[in-house]
């Protein structure tokens, strides 16, 4: 499927979430990267576990940016995060792993798949999506 297709089809707000989403992935991400390069250990674990639970929720973090939006609105972003999230996860394997590879790298997916499906069940059963 063509990328630029997906990206389009989505609704305007959805679109706005996904890419503020991601502009914050990559600013903790680059921020990791200088922490480490300068040794602040301690600075560069806090921002590792920001970046671990913005991805392994993903679709949930979504949902805090559409508050006042409708349901089928924060359902979409929360589609859309959970699918975002596999291909993160496996980098955050990667990168748990050393950069190497190791067969505990797919634990993270099933990890985010696992943690999006109860999110779901949750957040269905409290009509939020």
């Amino acid at each position: 499927m063509n990328f630029d297709l997906v990206v389009w089809t989505m609704q305007a707000e959805v679109r706005r979430t996904v890419l503020f989403s991601a502009g914050i992935y990559a600013t903790l991400f680059i921020a990791h990267i200088i922490a480490a390069a300068n040794d602040a250990d301690v600075l560069f674990r806090i921002i590792a576990t920001i970046i671990t639970i913005h991805t392994l929720f993903l679709g949930g973090t979504f949902l805090f940016f559409l508050v006042q939006s409708n349901q089928s609105l924060r359902r979409e972003a929360f589609q859309i995060g959970a699918f975002i999230s596999l291909p993160l996860s496996v980098g955050l394997g990667w990168a748990y792993a050393g950069m190497q590879w190791n067969p505990m790298i797919l634990i993270f997916p099933i990890i985010s798949i696992v943690t999006h499906f109860l999110l779901r069940y949750g957040l269905q059963s409290k009509s939020v999506i």
